[in-house]
């Protein structure tokens, strides 16, 4: 299991990424959890924890987004985690 920690820069907030990505999880139905948040600077942030494979499919979403975003930049950070720390994927205030 991995966690990956994703930071989206660009035209990313009021254009509705978050219901996207959550969206996107729901639909494929991922296996994975952790949570997806607006952050003060403008960016969005996702956390998700799950396997690799599911990881990437949810990265390729992020670097492009739903329609009426412009996503920038895209960095990742991922780390090996023994345990899940979420047990859904949701939205974080």
């Amino acid at each position: 299991m991995l966690k990956m920690i994703l930071n989206i820069k660009g035209k990313v907030q009021q254009v509705g990424y978050r219901y996207s990505v959550i969206g996107h999880v729901e639909t494929k139905k991922l296996p994975v959890v952790g949570y997806v948040r607006n952050l003060p600077d403008g960016s969005v942030e996702v956390l998700a924890e799950g396997d690799i494979e599911s990881l990437k499919d949810l990265h390729r979403f992020c670097t492009q987004g739903p329609p009426g975003a412009q996503v920038r930049e895209v960095s990742q950070e991922l780390l090996p985690i023994n345990r899940l720390s979420y047990s859904a994927f949701n939205f974080l205030e």
